[in-house]
């Protein structure tokens, strides 16, 4: 787990969160994840992290490898070095982006790899993309200055981020109670993880009483969306047999706006964006 705190000189800012990318399978939605940085290329205050499965990470000597699983851009040639090449072109496409990028979290296919290899593929693409790997959990913390005028204050904004585990559940709230399971014990202001390729949010509000003064503290929960289709005609997806509902192309957008120094009347936002 890593931390990074941003320091912004505006009255608001949006984060996307933009993971499951999967480069590298057959099933990959290029167009879609085209369109997806375009988004966040021409967001004036747009920020971005990684939420892990960037690339498929899955080559010849694995058992799970599928050769209708393998995007045809790839040959055979570069199953010599698979996963460097489709970090390699998965940052080529990221590269109009890459300086709005808060840092990227590993996601289990990165993980597996890992785990099994010398290779660690979100260190690779961090250093490609110039930014930082946030392990497999991270927190972003965005602290808004202010002028003079309002005495140098300061208003801070919690995000936890993870890849997240599951994926097993089959009911239309699956994603959503997974995603409270997964940060139950984390006090932040957004909480957004992936792998389930099902986009949920939900507000939450927590109340406190200080000096008989009731205090609202509101917290956003969301699953993320993913740049993998479950089925399509002329391949084999690894889970089109299994039961659950098509994949979500697209990606959470989480919003901030603030003008004064009580927090508790800032807007915030965390949207759907499907693709």
């Amino acid at each position: 787990m890593q931390t990074k705190l941003i320091e912004i000189q505006a009255e608001t800012a949006t984060v996307y969160f933009l993971g499951d990318i999967h480069e590298g399978a057959a099933n990959h939605q290029a167009k879609a994840l085209a369109k997806a940085i375009d988004i966040i290329a021409n967001d004036s205050n747009a920020y971005w992290i990684g939420m892990g499965d960037y690339i498929d990470a899955i080559n010849h000597r694995d058992p799970r490898f599928n050769p209708l699983e393998m995007a045809q851009e790839y040959n055979i040639k570069d199953l010599a070095d698979l996963p460097k090449r489709q970090c390699q072109k998965l940052a080529d496409k990221l590269k109009p982006i890459a300086h709005q990028c808060l840092g990227l979290i590993s996601g289990n296919h990165e993980d597996s790899l890992r785990r099994h290899s010398t290779f660690d593929p979100t260190e690779y693409l961090a250093e490609l993309l110039n930014t930082e790997s946030l392990g497999g959990k991270g927190w972003v913390i965005l602290r808004f200055l202010r002028t003079k005028k309002h005495g140098n204050a300061a208003e801070t904004y919690r995000i936890c981020v993870a890849h997240g585990t599951g994926g097993g559940g089959m009911r239309e709230g699956y994603p959503i109670n997974k995603a409270y399971d997964v940060f139950r014990w984390d006090v932040a202001d957004v909480c957004v993880m992936g792998h389930i390729h099902k986009m949920q949010t939900d507000k939450a509000e927590f109340m406190s009483c200080d000096y008989n003064t009731i205090r609202i503290k509101r917290a956003w929960y969301g699953t993320n969306g993913c740049f993998l289709s479950k089925s399509e005609i002329g391949t084999d997806g690894y889970y089109e047999q299994k039961p659950g509902k098509p994949s979500d192309i697209g990606m959470l957008k989480y919003t901030i706006k603030t003008k004064i120094r009580d927090k508790s009347t800032a807007i915030t936002s965390l949207e759907k964006i499907y693709i």
